[in-house]
């Protein structure tokens, strides 16, 4: 008897340990996506920002099925259902999207318009 209650302690245990577990993945999942997205956005709009002082910037991001696109000084990048934009102060056009590999993205300023290339 005692046997039969203590695998029942170990099994509840081990399950609820098990279902706190998926929990505690699924919840921080969202918030993990959120913030790689943040950060494939910040190294983008940093390195069209030295472009646009330096001449030219590069970087290399792992993308999926994400898009880039700037217009009248205000750069925007979408991935994974998030979206974020800025301004970046400088004239620019370009729009890149269904963008899925492991990228060179080549910011360069030539006459005094901001562009890119995406190569992957």
């Amino acid at each position: 008897m005692v046997e039969i209650i203590e695998y029942a302690l170990v099994f509840g245990i081990t399950a609820l340990m098990a279902g706190f577990s998926v929990v505690v993945v699924q919840g921080s999942l969202p918030v993990l996506h959120q913030t790689q997205g943040q950060a494939e956005f910040d190294e983008l709009r940093g390195a069209a920002g030295s472009a646009a002082i330096q001449g030219s910037a590069t970087v290399v991001l792992t993308l999926s099925n994400a898009s880039i696109a700037c217009s009248a000084g205000v750069i925007e990048f979408s991935s994974g259902g998030l979206s974020y934009s800025s301004e970046l102060g400088y004239p620019c056009s370009f729009a890149y999207s269904g963008i899925s590999c492991v990228c060179k993205v080549a910011f360069s300023q030539t006459t005094g318009v901001l562009g890119v290339q995406v190569q992957g």
